[in-house]
């Protein structure tokens, strides 16, 4: 005989009805689920600031590079019209005048290409300040990239387009004092349309000189030339420096040299 220890029946608990035999239906979602994990890249506010500032940089070489470029095609244009007054006097030998006809035109080309690489750096700078500038508040740039390309690089058409742009940004900066901004930014538009003003001039002269056949007439225009490629290397040059001031983390206050104390 053995003795087997049962539970009581009412501690026996119920049995579970049988489910429905077949395959199970799959569970279908007529939207996509977010409760899953997900992996987006964001991309950090410092960052995006970073790489405005690290452009900044690029473009300050790059403009002077091209205020070097135009320094030496002035230079270049000054022995040219130093030979061309020698000359109504003096006949000057054949290999100095090709000697100086190269330099011209090698100065030439070398500052127009470095203004086509500051003109495309300067281009991509004010793109990704803008949107920098409008990301602060959680904006995009309302202007599309092509139209700000073409406004900040198209010569002649930069003249208005890049205050413009410029103008914008800075008003969507809440760590840039208004007053003094504006202030900076005017003083550049002025320069800058002064510095096209004189590069037209030149260039007028430039062209009636050659068409002329006078040998004062061309000298006029190599003088308008390196006059005015004197005035943009000075601009470029600065150009650099201001920019990194004007849309800088922050904006020193200028102390004057000399202060007046109240003596009682």
């Amino acid at each position: 005989m053995r003795w087997v220890a049962r539970r009581p029946p009412e501690a026996i608990p119920a049995r579970r009805s049988a489910g429905p035999l077949g395959p199970r239906p799959i569970p279908r979602y007529v939207y996509l689920p977010r409760w899953g994990l997900s992996d987006v890249p964001v991309v950090a506010e410092e960052d995006a600031r970073s790489s405005v500032r690290t452009r900044a940089d690029v473009l300050s070489f790059a403009l002077r590079l091209l205020a070097i470029a135009l320094a030496v095609a002035a230079v270049a244009h000054l022995a040219r019209y130093v030979l061309l007054v020698v000359n109504r006097s003096t006949p000057v030998p054949g290999w100095l005048e090709r000697t100086t006809a190269f330099f011209v035109i090698a100065g030439g080309l070398a500052a127009l290409g470095a203004f086509a690489y500051a003109s495309v750096l300067f281009a991509r700078w004010v793109i990704h300040l803008r949107i920098d500038a409008y990301g602060r508040h959680g904006l995009a740039d309302p202007r599309r990239r092509w139209l700000v390309a073409i406004l900040a690089a198209v010569p002649l058409v930069n003249v208005v387009g890049a205050g413009l742009l410029l103008r914008e940004a800075a008003a969507m900066h809440d760590d840039l004092d208004v007053g003094v901004t504006r202030q900076r930014l005017a003083r550049l538009w002025v320069a800058w349309v002064i510095v096209n003003v004189v590069a037209l001039v030149a260039v007028a002269f430039r062209v009636v000189g050659m068409l002329s056949g006078s040998i004062q007439t061309g000298a006029n225009g190599l003088a308008a030339v390196v006059l005015s490629s004197a005035i943009s290397a000075l601009f470029a040059w600065r150009l650099g420096e201001r920019l990194q001031v004007v849309f800088g983390e922050t904006q020193e206050d200028v102390v004057p040299a000399r202060r007046w104390v109240a003596v009682a």
